[in-house]
């Protein structure tokens, strides 16, 4: 619907929804990182595992909704094509933006983790990817309706994963005092309304977010159609790039807050959302499964995963456990370079 409202308006309204919705996000996202730093404190849950988890699918909403709405249009290209952008956005703008505006330390109690969740995902789908064989490099590929089942089944393990991660790490630490549990408890049972307000401040601007970058593609995209552009071009770089706008900011304000372990846990716990949730869904939904056009499939897909691979290079190298402004750079002119060589 606000496709049709946005699309319907002339170049100069359409310029100042996109304003607009930006300063929602970036709104949004600020009170989001409040509410999950409470929660997590309240809680005694590690800021990492709230960031791989609550955060994650609050801002994993903009993918999810694009991928529905491609599947019920039936354009699987900007489905896959979303979802995989949207990895190579996270891992390289998003993560380097972050370590430009503060240190992100890399924990290797969860984060490591993360990493290799996130490359057995990307492995699994590549698997998938070779359903059709070597012809998949000149014909394309497909993913396979079971294999989407298998990507949504992922996911609760996932959620469930983190979660019992974090509550041994929570009886591990009170069992070193039992002062400090008693004092634990009676601060949860005290702090129980405050504990409700903020889950609540989390879902509702995890929803504003979704909807600001909703309008922030619908908007941009309209732009770049009446420039002339191609749809491949707009759902490689536009729509990728717009919804990970969430991912984006929470992350850089996250590292301008100190807070850079719940960056970390934001972009992983967003790209295995987006390897499960998002491209589950595409599959799933879809009888014969997603088809992978060449291009995804040549292009997109080893991007991802060298992406991926030096991301995790920077992780096992850094003496200080952490991504310095200098790596975040690197990243960033990364990101730059992949753009440029979808455009020309």
């Amino acid at each position: 619907m606000i496709d049709n409202f946005i699309s319907s308006q002339s170049s100069f309204l359409v310029v100042v929804v996109l304003l607009l919705a930006l300063a929602l996000v970036v709104f949004s996202a600020d009170k989001l990182i409040d509410g999950a730093v409470i929660v997590s404190a309240e809680l005694g849950i590690p800021r990492i595992v709230v960031g791989a988890t609550v955060i994650s699918l609050g801002t994993t909403l903009p993918e999810l909704a694009t991928s529905i709405v491609a599947v019920a249009q039936g354009s699987s290209d900007l489905a896959v094509g979303n979802a995989t952008g949207s990895v190579i956005t996270n891992t390289t703008l998003v993560l380097g933006a972050g370590a430009l505006f503060g240190s992100i330390p890399v924990l290797r109690e969860t984060a490591s983790k993360l990493r290799i969740f996130t490359i057995v995902m990307i492995l699994l789908i590549g698997l998938c990817l070779l359903d059709n064989g070597i012809s998949s490099f000149s014909v394309g590929g497909l993913l396979p309706q079971w294999a989407g089942i298998l990507l949504l089944a992922v996911v609760p393990v996932y959620l469930f994963m983190m979660f019992k991660g974090s509550s041994r790490l929570k009886t591990s630490h009170s069992s070193t005092s039992e002062d400090g549990a008693v004092a634990d408890d009676d601060g949860r049972s005290k702090n129980i309304c405050l504990i409700a307000v903020n889950v609540c401040v989390i879902i509702v601007f995890a929803a504003l977010l979704a909807f600001g970058s909703d309008a922030v593609v619908s908007s941009a995209s309209t732009l770049a159609a009446r420039a002339g552009l191609s749809e491949v071009l707009i759902a490689s770089t536009i729509i990728a790039l717009g919804t990970s706008l969430p991912e984006l900011v929470t992350t850089i304000n996250a590292a301008r807050k100190g807070r850079g372990d719940l960056a970390v846990g934001n972009v992983l716990g967003a790209n295995i959302l987006n390897m499960t949730l998002v491209l589950g869904y595409s599959a799933t939904f879809n009888p014969g499964g997603v088809g992978i056009a060449r291009d995804i499939f040549t292009t997109h897909f080893p991007v991802m995963v060298a992406i991926v691979a030096i991301f995790s290079y920077f992780v096992y190298n850094t003496k200080k456990h952490s991504i310095s402004r200098i790596e975040g750079m690197g990243l960033v002119i990364l990101y730059v370079v992949y753009l440029t060589s979808l455009i020309i």
